[in-house]
């Protein structure tokens, strides 16, 4: 690891550059810099022009408790600031401390990217450089960003060859997580519905929202790029479009005279920070959807890193009235010490041991245990993957409240959503 970010410890804020005269000082800097020849890296953050002053205000708030006390920060204008990070030895640290700024900083997050809006963007420049002027490396640095922004990546790197713009551009982010980006300014995700109904009575307990990405002209499943976007550390991003989106539906089907009990939606561990609450009160706000309607199925695809902080986190939450489930149950990180972590009204039992219960010992006795466990702590179960009649009995033989799975129906797109649910 390069010795750059060094974690980005927090900043003493008397080093930040004055408001009169910044642009001029950080200049001053890099004239120093540029003449001794040492080794920076010059990092400039675009910022989309629709964010607010209190938005641009707490990422900046953010991004200060993030650099050292020998880097400096310069607010140029109300899109843009400047990083100059000291004694980074290459463009791999450089790249590697704006990623660890996106993740830290939750700075897509606070842009409100699934609004519509731009996502921030970094455009990074080496030093030493052949530039001979500050000034040049700062408008390479602008520019790189500002395509960086427009291209939805998180970062292009500039080189000092050759004439024409795209020869300069020596890196930049082209991955999955970028086509992501994309796709979500071009429309092309969309939510399906599976419904979940009650063992017993057979009575419809609400809908799933499932995620899925038509890109060029294929439907593909979550699995096969959630993955690479959670360890970007931007699953907040596809996190707040779902929700949003989910509460969206469920107040225009309401309009529409269509009645659906509660959505549930999929929040990864990895997205329960100090700021969900407040993004989860407001979607509730703008939609007018009351909280009861709305259950968030936690999934277990990665460690948590605090448990003090997730629990308290899911008890704001909760406190609104929106539920809470944990999914999967059974696989990856799940496991009933993790019970504790949020207070679950309900527990997903995973589609491998309902695919394997009736010829299994090892799954039916699982999820035998999980159910009377979950009885006896006052918490319902729901079994995914139910496509057989005798799957079906074998769950109301063992006591699970819940199902959802083909046997009812597939996930299903928005307008036959609605029509399933006039019928039901």
């Amino acid at each position: 690891m390069p010795p750059t970010p060094r974690g980005l410890k927090p900043a003493d804020t008397s080093r930040e550059l004055a408001t009169v005269g910044k642009r001029a000082t950080l200049l001053r800097e890099l004239d120093a810099l540029i003449a001794d020849r040492r080794r920076a890296a010059v990092l400039a953050l675009a910022l989309p022009s629709n964010a607010a002053p209190p938005v641009r205000n707490e990422i900046l708030g953010r991004i200060r408790h993030f650099i050292r006390q020998d880097d400096l920060l310069c607010v140029l204008d109300a899109t843009s600031l400047v990083i100059v990070l000291r004694d980074v030895n290459d463009r791999s640290g450089a790249i590697g401390a704006a990623q660890r700024l996106f993740q830290r900083s939750s700075l897509l997050q606070i842009l409100g990217a699934s609004r519509g809006g731009a996502m921030a963007a970094f455009g990074i420049v080496m030093l030493p450089s052949d530039l001979p002027q500050s000034s040049s490396v700062l408008l390479r640095a602008q520019q790189a960003a500002r395509y960086a922004l427009r291209t939805r990546a998180r970062w292009v790197c500039w080189s000092d060859a050759p004439d024409d713009f795209d020869g300069k551009l020596v890196s930049r982010e082209d991955s999955l997580v970028t086509e992501v980006m994309q796709g979500l300014d071009r429309g092309e995700f969309e939510l399906f519905y599976q419904p979940q109904l009650e063992t017993g009575t057979g009575r419809l307990r609400g809908m799933e929202a499932l995620l899925r990405w038509n890109r060029r002209g294929e439907l593909v499943m979550p699995n096969d790029f959630v993955p690479e976007v959670e360890a970007a550390g931007l699953s907040t991003v596809l996190g707040a479009w779902v929700l949003r989106r989910a509460c969206e539906q469920l107040a225009r089907w309401q309009e529409e005279g269509v009645f659906c009990s509660q959505v549930a939606v999929n929040l990864s561990a990895e997205q329960l920070r100090s700021d969900l609450p407040d993004v989860v009160s407001a979607v509730l706000r703008e939609y007018d959807v009351e909280p009861g309607r709305l259950e968030i199925e936690l999934t277990e695809s990665g460690e948590i890193a605090d448990h003090d902080a997730a629990i308290d986190i899911t008890r704001r939450i909760h406190e609104m009235g929106v539920r809470f489930s944990l999914d999967d149950f059974g696989s990856g990180y799940s496991n009933f010490l993790r019970l504790r972590v949020a207070p679950f009204t309900a527990v997903k039992l995973d589609r491998q041991f309902v695919a394997g219960m009736l010829h299994n010992v090892y799954d039916k006795e699982m999820l035998r245990t999980v159910i009377q466990f979950c009885q006896s702590v006052d918490i319902r179960t729901i079994a995914e993957g139910v496509e057989t009649a005798q799957q079906l009995e074998a769950l109301k033989a063992l006591g699970c409240d819940a199902w959802q799975g083909f046997l009812c129906s597939p996930p299903m797109a928005s307008d036959e959503a609605a029509d399933f649910l006039r019928r039901f």
